[in-house]
């Protein structure tokens, strides 16, 4: 019953949005942009790119202009569309902390044309109804793409409903799950991973060792709360939950490792995925002395050596994805000791100029940096006509200034964290406008769309 009446809401959130939004006007959505060095999945080549109705529409050495609205490129990098498969939007009865129109324009100031939301919030993303009342609340909201990944749940039906509203995973939070469920249990795991396969939909997964919450009280210290969670308890996790994997026969995407051991395991695997953050790339533990509160999450910060192997391992394509795991929180609820400051650091607006810089030093080529950060991502999640500039594509597009020279400022965020770890950073490489279904939401420092400009995505596997 559930399962019929969820597919009647989709259609009439997506009739009354196309009805009533003028943001979705076909004609808002066409431009040009002009004279600049479009990826083409190899390299680089001058032109523009027309955008017409929300689609790639030509890419051309040279087109004339139609009357449309026209971006000047020239000296620009024009790149697909980031997509951040790993976000903490919050909203709800989290909206102190972020909330749609924040948090995505937060995306859209760091590249991101989408992001996928976790269900970790109040209250939990447990089922179809509150899918489908989170798809409303960002209609209004949302500056970009924005999916939402589900709780995972134990009864198969349920997991059937959420596939129908459009959930894009089941998100396994093995230390805390989000909703009642035996994560000591392989069966119950196994059982819902069968579910999820069924319903053509990956698990996506926390995989840190059932025991780690039981010891993170242990001192008031932040480096004593790290060494409580120690590198074993993710590879206890990820070693248990391959082998029920295989049993299962699922999709699993395992989300922000800090080990070269974990990716090289899921590397191996044919239906595993692997994610990693800048923040466990770049910072290790020793900065917890210092920064305190401001480099807390989970999984900790690891050792320098650990730190080290992790970014070789990745720049070397061992991992599938990077993800900000942008995790904003009050600087009030921060600003206390470890066993009572909230895990989690916030990463959209930080995650690019941060690659980018790894491209100006050449530790990473724009290849990598493409496939990491869109095509991946695309591929695991289900955006088959996003990630790539060609005609016939999503108008997704990002233009970079690679020579502009920055530095992280957590005050000018736009998103309602303001702080970060990375406080002080100096970067190269910057984000120019960011471009969403031919629209631009991102130019030069501002938002220039107005709330509910963007879109909610449904996942496919509802068919």
């Amino acid at each position: 019953m559930e399962f019929s009446c969820v597919r009647i809401a989709q259609r009439n959130l997506a009739r009354s949005k196309k009805r009533s939004d003028p943001a979705v006007d076909l004609e808002d959505r066409n431009i040009l942009v002009k004279d600049a060095d479009i990826w083409n999945g190899k390299g680089f080549a001058r032109g523009s790119i027309f955008i017409q109705e929300g689609r790639i529409n030509r890419i051309a050495r040279s087109i004339i202009d139609t009357g449309v609205e026209t971006i000047d490129a020239a000296g620009f990098k024009a790149l697909p569309g980031f997509i951040d498969v790993h976000v903490h939007l919050r909203d709800m009865e989290l909206a102190y902390k972020e909330d749609f129109a924040t948090g995505t324009a937060a995306a859209a100031a760091g590249g991101f044309t989408t992001v996928l939301d976790m269900p970790n919030t109040v209250p939990p993303t447990d089922s179809a109804r509150r899918v489908i009342e989170k798809q409303k609340v960002a209609a209004q909201k949302t500056h970009v793409n924005v999916g939402f990944h589900a709780a995972a749940v134990s009864d198969s039906h349920d997991v059937e409903s959420l596939a129908g509203a459009g959930a894009f995973s089941l998100k396994l939070y093995m230390p805390k799950p989000i909703v009642p469920f035996d994560v000591e249990n392989d069966q119950a795991i196994q059982k819902m991973m069968r579910a999820a396969g069924d319903a053509g939909m990956p698990v996506t997964v926390h995989a840190e060792d059932v025991d780690a919450p039981k010891n993170t009280s242990q001192g008031e210290g932040f480096e004593e709360a790290a060494e409580a969670r120690p590198p074993i308890f993710e590879t206890r996790a990820v070693d248990r939950l391959l082998r029920i994997q295989k049993k299962a026969g699922c999709n699993v995407h395992y989300c922000h490792l800090t080990l070269r051991s974990s990716l090289m395991k899921i590397n191996a695997s044919t239906k595993s995925t692997s994610e990693v953050t800048p923040h466990h790339l770049l910072l290790s533990k020793q900065l917890l002395s210092s920064l305190g509160w401001r480099a807390w999450m989970v999984p900790p910060l690891r050792s320098e050596e650990t730190r080290r192997s992790l970014l070789k391992s990745t720049l070397a394509g061992l991992s599938s994805v990077i993800a900000s795991d942008h995790a904003p929180h009050t600087i009030k609820e921060k600003n206390q000791s470890a066993s009572r400051s909230p895990p989690g650091v916030p990463g959209l607006e930080t995650t690019l100029p941060l690659m980018l810089t790894l491209v100006n030093r050449q530790q990473m080529s724009i290849s990598l940096l493409v496939k990491l950060l869109s095509e991946n991502p695309a591929r695991i999640f289900g955006f088959k006509s996003k990630a790539k500039l060609q005609k016939g594509a999503d108008g997704d597009v990002v233009l970079v200034d690679l020579k502009k020279k920055s530095k992280i400022d957590s005050s000018r965020f736009f998103s309602k964290a303001k702080f970060s770890p990375f406080d002080e950073f100096k970067t190269q490489g910057a984000v120019h406008s960011t471009i969403v279904g031919g629209k631009v939401v991102y130019r030069e420092g501002e938002i220039v769309t107005r709330e509910g400009s963007g879109s909610v995505l449904h996942s496919g596997f509802s068919g």
